[in-house]
């Protein structure tokens, strides 16, 4: 059996379960997502279960299923500001649907407190889901290849045009298309140095949500519904 003691966690997902129970999404730090059962959680005034708070959670049990026996909370960052919410549902909607539960990765925790944070504090900045869409795709395996043509093993230059194909990375066109994945060799450059500008933000949120798009793999996100995220 399981048995995990005051771990740190962000609660990124809850839905009922019985008469007064909560399955518990968490993200934690060494122990990835980890599906939950909070008993009792659905009892009038329970309220311990609240997104962008850092806790720190304890659980036992076996399988892929656990009970959740003790909740601590650190400190919240719960904001009123609206596109701040669905931004932040949206990095949640992001890691239940493209990481495995059970799959430890650190980083990934570190990342989602680092966007968090600069999300709740500055929501109009797109720059930061950027950010937070490229380094979720290397902590799942799939690093962008963003600098050589891979037909040809040439270094991407500035002025060409390019298709990137997410599997393999991009190779060089002549003629300009309306496809997301049609993108210059100037904004591969900007993605690869970590250098995207308020021109390139436009292009690389249509490239980015290309990419996200292919790994969803049919997977819808609601909060693209509430509102056009950044």
């Amino acid at each position: 059996m399981m048995r995990v003691d005051l771990e740190p966690a962000y609660v990124i997902h809850t839905r009922p379960y019985r008469e007064t129970s909560m399955i518990v999404y968490a993200l934690t730090e060494q122990h990835g997502v980890v599906h939950m059962v909070s008993r009792g959680a659905r009892k009038k005034g329970n309220n311990n279960l609240q997104p962008f708070t850092k806790m720190y959670l304890s659980w036992s049990g076996r399988g892929d299923l656990v009970t959740l026996t003790k909740i601590e909370h650190e400190h919240s960052r719960y904001t009123n500001n609206f596109r701040a919410q669905v931004q932040c549902f949206y990095l949640h909607e992001l890691i239940l649907k493209l990481i495995p539960k059970l799959s430890p990765a650190p980083e990934l925790f570190d990342l989602y407190e680092y966007t968090l944070d600069s999300m709740i504090n500055n929501p109009s900045d797109e720059y930061v889901l950027r950010n937070f869409e490229m380094r979720l795709l290397a902590i799942m395996g799939h690093p962008l290849q963003l600098r050589y043509d891979y037909i040809n093993d040439e270094e991407v230059q500035d002025q060409l045009l390019y298709r990137y194909d997410p599997d393999f990375g991009p190779t060089k066109i002549k003629l300009k298309q309306a496809q997301w994945n049609v993108v210059t060799g100037r904004l591969l450059a900007d993605l690869e140095e970590d250098n995207l500008t308020d021109d390139s933000l436009p292009q690389a949120k249509i490239f980015l949500r290309g990419i996200v798009k292919h790994y969803l793999q049919g997977k819808p996100l609601m909060t693209r519904r509430l509102l056009k995220v950044n």
